[in-house]
């Protein structure tokens, strides 16, 4: 039976104060709304001024995980730091080197929290129109050996995130295509080496959600549930967009996945005052998903 979760990106930026939620205050939330179990998003948690950036991280992560313990709330899954949309055509990105080891500072939090599993981002070459799947899959397997090194070595594992093939003439990042994500994990082969499948990113690249769940099978260690209306990445709650989501849940029941049920859904700019309500909203929806599961 899977396990229902949500990012702690659903208590982000604090809507006209120029702040963010701290730890406390985004955990405390979710508890109250029914949250058991949390997502750590720690890409946004990493970024430049923010916790995982700062000289104390590892304390700040210790008293991460405090509060986690004395809220009731286990985190299973996280998200590690990458580089985002056009970034990976830059080669004079100049945060590149940064990304990259705040990475590894991940893992240790990874493992910190308590959690099994942590997201990455495949590696995206520079665009070119004429894409090339044996230059990604190579690229791939040197990118993710020495993170996927590292994680062995604090006892985690790392979870492959299926990405967007926007198609035509716009950027197709690897593993948009189920078949070269699967392939990439199969050449790895080994067990602390999943896939995460982003319910979102499989849509919007023209992909039938069920039937790429149903072909990912037991490779499949986390989610990002999220919804969109194939016009972009827009991480809408379900039902919200044009997801086929009583197919989507039978497929998870198809395979027998017992992980977490984890919503990756937009912060949006919701006023303080309206967090406990949207927080509820977003549970009741995951408690009704997780009944469609049969």
């Amino acid at each position: 039976m899977m396990t229902l979760s949500t990012s702690t990106g659903l208590m982000n930026a604090v809507p006209g104060q120029n702040r963010f939620y701290t730890i406390e205050e985004s955990l405390t939330a979710l508890k109250t709304a029914g949250f058991d179990v949390a997502d750590g998003n720690l890409w946004a948690l990493g970024a430049r001024n923010r916790p995982i950036s700062a000289d104390n991280w590892r304390e700040w992560a210790e008293d991460a995980r405090a509060i986690a313990d004395r809220l009731g709330i286990t985190f299973r899954q996280t998200h590690g730091q990458t580089l985002g949309g056009g970034q990976w055509d830059d080669p004079n990105y100049t945060e590149a080197e940064f990304v990259w080891a705040i990475n590894y500072r991940c893992i240790e939090v990874t493992k910190i929290l308590g959690a099994d599993w942590m997201v990455m981002h495949p590696f995206n070459l520079p665009h070119d129109p004429l894409y090339n799947r044996k230059k990604a899959r190579e690229a791939n397997l040197r990118y993710l050996a020495p993170f996927i090194e590292a994680a062995k070595k604090v006892g985690i594992g790392i979870a492959v995130e299926n990405m967007v093939d926007f198609g035509g003439r716009r950027r197709r990042y690897c593993g948009g295509d189920p078949e070269e994500l699967i392939e990439l994990i199969d050449t790895i082969n080994d067990p602390d080496v999943g896939m995460c499948v982003d319910t979102g990113h499989a849509h919007v690249s023209g992909i039938h959600v069920g039937e790429f769940i149903r072909m990912a099978g037991s490779r499949i260690k986390a989610t990002h549930i999220d919804d969109n209306n194939r016009d972009g990445d827009t991480h809408l709650p379900p039902f919200m967009g044009s997801i086929d989501w009583a197919d989507t849940m039978r497929a998870f029941a198809d395979i027998g996945y017992s992980g977490d049920f984890s919503f990756e859904i937009g912060s949006y700019r919701f006023p303080n005052e309206f967090r406990p309500a949207w927080c509820s909203f977003v549970h009741s929806l995951g408690e009704q998903l997780l009944s469609m599961a049969k």
